[in-house]
């Protein structure tokens, strides 16, 4: 087992350099854009002290002479510089810094480097788990047009058991490309679609899923901002998204509200082997306590509207009995759903309902605090309440063995470094209530009980 880790992550790196090479040397070799520069103006000779005769107007290019003291040469015009050579240096290393994100007690960081050239964004992303090996890599070509966007991405995804657990998967890998369009209304409003493929490889050659393709097509519509990478995630790309511990850390759209739902659709065609109706959706609003204290409420629902069942169905467990991926199973636990909740199979279900409240009070703001070459501006305190239910069935939802409530209580905190700046959030959640399982643990026992802490530090240009 653990030569075959070191054998994948070894040939998975070899994979990244190459395609991270690639980028780098496509986005070198392309020729910046030329940029219209007008000539100098040129500086003339002082006038003679006779007066010019009035009918000849004084042409627009020249300098503007002093005319008490003609002999005198004209001051030189001061350059149009917008920033001093110390701001402009640091405005430069900035913006050729990547987006780092780094997840605790997961183990798991992403990089992302970007890349404008005219009108077309290049990206690359890895992501690597520290701890199981599991790493992903990203490259997307995202073209601007006067009324919509279109990005091509492939992708490429290697993932192994959790260490300690008894799964027997040797690894699961899903490699794929897309095509996502958007077209928006006006700014708040904008509609997606997006065709997709994904190629299922496991390393148990005797898995049913094994050298399978999810063929499916989504159409989906957001209300509010463009840079909430989670309602992008529901309604575009699911996979690469940043997953911050608290909600708040979002991109709000207009009335402090959001929105967000899509309809999926998988068949059979070509060479696609799944089949299924995916329907999810997501709203997400922000209430003001006071000019400093804030609420944040967000409910998400998601269902398999349609689904087929695999013909040896009654043999196998419950997350496997569909012609379904495991990845597009709706999860009620992880940094997106109830915090308490770790991602597992009992947490996974083709039905889930789950609503999260965030209370946020300041410690201090605005300030500037030192520790060596740290500087604290921001400290918040937060207060979290939440629950959810999921299941395999509309009627799972209001079942008890289902259904969990959680707490916690965590803080966020913003301080910059050098030329970094760093949003720290940190959450302790334990569930109130939720289902267990007494020890041994029966088959058929969904355990939910549990209570951890997650950390979250992401740097921001």
């Amino acid at each position: 087992m653990i030569k075959q880790r070191l054998v994948f992550i070894l040939r998975t790196g070899a994979a990244v350099a190459a395609m991270s090479l690639v980028t780098v040397v496509a986005l070198a070799q392309t020729p910046p854009e030329p940029q219209p520069q007008s000539p100098p103006p040129e500086r003339q000779t002082p006038p003679p002290p006779e007066p010019q005769p009035p009918s000849t107007p004084p042409a627009p290019a020249e300098t503007p002479v002093d005319q008490t003291n003609p002999s005198v040469p004209p001051p030189p015009e001061p350059p149009p510089s917008i920033l001093s050579g110390a701001a402009g240096g640091a405005y430069d290393r900035r913006d050729s810094l990547p987006n780092v994100n780094v997840y605790l007690p997961e183990g798991q960081a992403s990089i992302r480097i970007r890349k404008l050239i005219r009108n077309v964004l290049f990206e690359s992303q890895i992501e690597y788990k520290f701890v199981e090996g599991d790493i992903s890599t990203f490259l997307r070509y995202k073209y601007y047009a006067r009324n919509f966007t279109y990005k091509l991405g492939i992708f490429d995804t290697i993932g192994f058991p959790d260490v300690g657990s008894r799964s027997k998967q040797e690894f699961e890998r899903v490699r794929g490309g897309l095509l996502l369009l958007e077209s928006p209304r006006d700014y708040n409003n904008r509609y997606f679609w997006l065709m997709q493929d994904d190629r299922l490889t496991f390393g148990n050659v005797s898995d049913p899923d094994n050298r399978k393709n999810n063929i499916y097509m989504k159409l989906g519509y957001q209300f509010g901002t463009q840079f909430d990478e989670r309602m992008n995630a529901i309604v575009g790309e699911s996979r690469g998204r940043i997953t911050p511990v608290l909600t708040a850390f979002r991109e709000l759209g207009p009335q402090k509200l959001g929105f967000a739902a899509a309809l999926t659709e998988s068949a059979k065609i070509g060479p696609g082997d799944y089949q299924y109706t995916k329907l999810e959706s997501e709203v997400l609003k922000r209430f003001d306590a006071s000019s400093t204290t804030f609420f944040v409420a967000r409910a998400h629902i998601g269902a398999f509207v349609t689904r087929k069942k695999k013909e040896n169905a009654a043999e196998l467990d419950p997350i496997e009995q569909y012609s379904i991926p495991r990845y597009e199973m709706f999860g009620l636990g992880g940094r997106e759903a109830l915090r308490s909740i770790k991602n597992s199979v009992d947490s996974e279900g083709t039905h889930e309902f789950h609503v999260t409240n965030e209370y946020f009070f300041p410690v201090f703001r605005n300030r500037d605090f030192r520790t060596f070459l740290l500087h604290w501006n921001t400290m918040y305190g937060i207060g979290y309440l939440g629950a959810g239910a999921v299941g395999y069935n509309y009627g799972d939802i209001g079942k008890s063995n289902s259904s969990v409530v959680d707490a916690g209580l965590g803080t966020e905190m913003s301080l910059s470094l050098r030329d970094f700046d760093v949003l720290l959030s940190v959450l302790f959640a334990h569930t109130l209530r939720a289902p267990g399982c007494a020890s041994p643990k029966p088959t058929e026992c969904r355990d939910l009980k549990n209570g951890r802490f997650l950390f979250s530090i992401r740097t921001v240009r």
